[in-house]
């Protein structure tokens, strides 16, 4: 049991060190060395748990996807009308969007070098489908009780994602021009209503 705590923590040590490197340098000019020296680790601690930096990366971004999906929990959410609690969803979001706020630009980075890279590409289509899949079925019975217009679940739910990376990179690009959340909740009401 001590040596799964002692594991764990270093693999969480690798992670946060990783993350203030990548936040600090960019995920392209990081290289394992300078992780390594911030975690005061040494390169087989490292390789111990991640077999390279784009491994390290892939479970970075496994991590943020728990913690936007852990804050879709609609368990409380009671009524029937889709429309509000598809609206909901971007005041849930901003907690987390401002938590790594300075980590959002290497996770762009990644979906930039996921087009040429087909084993990040899998994995980015993978969390992707995550997301499109969560807000199908919301669209399908939003639209068969009525509370939403009739339109393409499949499509909507592309339009949905597409819309989150578009605001968040407009909004680290620049921050104060809108208020995000309600230009998030807006774009809803026009896609739906």
């Amino acid at each position: 049991m001590k040596q799964e705590l002692r594991s764990k923590a270093t693999k969480d040590s690798i992670l946060h060190a990783a993350s203030e490197c990548f936040a600090r340098d960019g995920y392209w000019s990081t290289d394992i060395d300078d992780i390594c020296k911030k975690a005061d680790l040494t390169k087989g601690a490292f390789y111990y748990h991640f077999s390279t930096k784009q491994d390290l990366f892939i479970e970075m971004l496994n991590n943020w996807s728990g913690k936007v999906g852990g804050k879709l929990d609609l368990s409380g959410f009671e009524s029937d009308d889709m429309l509000e609690l598809l609206s909901s969803i971007p005041e849930k979001f901003s907690p987390i969007f401002e938590e790594v706020d300075r980590q959002l630009p290497i996770f762009l980075d990644l979906y930039v070098k996921a087009i040429s890279d087909p084993g990040l590409n899998k994995v980015v289509l993978s969390t992707n489908r995550q997301f499109l899949n969560f807000f199908k079925p919301l669209i399908k019975r939003g639209i068969a009780n009525g509370s939403l217009k009739k339109v393409d679940p499949d499509d909507a739910a592309r339009i949905l994602f597409s819309l989150t990376i578009g605001m968040l990179m407009q909004g680290m690009i620049d921050p104060r021009s809108s208020d995000w959340v309600q230009l998030a909740k807006k774009s809803i009401t026009m896609l739906f209503k």
